[in-house]
């Protein structure tokens, strides 16, 4: 065999076998000693939409921890729904402690999720702050196992692992699984290697001392990526960005062809418009080795196979999407929770193929994106301005 060839399969299954053992890594370091707080401020901008949301928000109230809470979940004074769903959820769940706040709409080129943190944050009363998207889903015990890498050396701010829970429709499955199967092998490698440079913005938490050092969320209102801003500040001024090995769900159901589209177009535009217009150096090539090339592997083993076909890179290909399955495998069961059904795991090698076809388009596609109702214009740099703002009742 030519020994090209043998080198490319090789590389292929070495980047597997190397983020498997990364990962490992990663869980199994020891814990630090917990750190005291006296109240944690849950700041949550509630937009309604998903039919989850009552689920994910009644979830939370209802997770156990040994530290007080108070919930700020901060609606739009136009979005009925969300305020109705709130008001049913408080009344039903008259042990948590939560602060229902009207927000007027923001303007033309502010972030409303950001203008919401704004408000929050200013009404919050603990010592600690934690932001938390109205979709995800935290885990009992959550702050009891993430806070305390707040009182390890120049650490700044704290962040989790996400994974999917929605798997009700074909679109939201194929989300789920893609997130599921890749999260721990992208997000946790490149954290092993170097210091964090974004953030995952569904959960994170700091001390209020820290968050009134940093100036708070005042002058982040014109950025869409507002995770991204967030973890800038906070590096800019000397302290790290912390991933913990807090696992968490996230309750995001994808209507149709549309609406999946929109969500993966998205997810790329920010970084794009963010993260990769702001790195330079050794960041952004680890980044591109890590996370981007790695894409596509699935295409470069089965290029292998047509190019050569023999027993030998047959094998190698049929190795790394079995090892791919097998690390999903693993991962569901041990990190999320089996959070996955085993019934729609085909999905896995399926993914794998077509999503650097998404992933291409994704990147090439116009800077419009849509969420829940609103359509934006995303600019170069990560600023936006509306196109069109969802109906009060869309």
């Amino acid at each position: 065999m030519n020994i090209i060839f043998m080198g490319i399969a090789l590389v292929l299954l070495f980047e597997r076998a190397w983020k498997h053992w990364m990962v490992m890594r990663f869980f199994h370091r020891l814990p630090p000693p917990q750190i005291d707080v006296t109240l944690i401020s849950i700041i949550q901008p509630i937009l309604s939409g998903d039919p989850d949301l009552p689920a994910c928000l009644e979830h939370n109230l209802r997770a156990t921890s040994s530290i007080p809470r108070e919930f700020l979940w901060l609606v739009d004074t136009d979005d009925l729904a969300g305020q109705n769903i709130c008001q049913m959820l408080i009344a039903r769940n008259p042990a948590a402690t939560v602060r229902l706040v009207l927000c007027a709409l923001p303007a033309p080129c502010e972030n409303p999720k950001m203008i919401k943190l704004q408000i929050g944050a200013r009404l919050a009363q603990g010592d600690m702050l934690c932001v938390l998207d109205d979709d995800t889903r935290l885990p009992d015990g959550t702050f009891e196992r993430a806070l305390p890498y707040l009182g390890q050396p120049g650490a700044g701010l704290v962040f989790g692992l996400p994974f999917y829970t929605s798997f009700g429709t074909f679109w939201s499955r194929l989300v789920a699984y893609f997130v599921n199967s890749n999260s721990l092998l992208t997000y946790v490698p490149y954290t092993m290697l170097r210091a964090p440079i974004t953030i995952n913005g569904m959960f994170y938490a700091l001390r209020r001392r820290t968050f009134d050092a940093l100036g708070g969320f005042d002058g982040l209102e014109q950025t869409l990526a507002d995770d991204f801003a967030v973890a800038q500040r906070v590096r800019a001024h000397g302290l790290r960005l912390v991933q913990t090995p807090l696992c968490h769900g996230v309750g995001t159901t994808v209507r149709d062809a549309r609406h999946y589209t929109s969500l993966i177009q998205r997810w790329f535009i920010f970084p794009r418009e963010s993260l990769m217009r702001h790195l330079h150096g050794t960041d952004l090539a680890v980044l591109y080795a890590l996370a981007l090339l790695p894409v596509f592997f699935p295409w470069l083993a089965l290029l292998l196979v047509a190019l050569q076909p023999n027993a030998w890179t047959l094998g190698a290909a049929l190795g790394y999407f079995a090892y791919s399955y097998v690390l999903f495998a693993w991962f569901n069961l041990r990190y999320f929770g089996g959070a996955a059904p085993w019934r729609f795991s085909w999905l896995v090698p399926l993914i794998q193929l077509t999503f650097p076809l998404q992933l291409l388009a994704a990147l090439l596609a116009p800077q419009r994106i849509r969420w829940r109702g609103h359509e934006m214009e995303v600019e170069r740099g990560g600023t936006f301005r509306f196109v069109r703002r969802r109906a009060g009742d869309e």
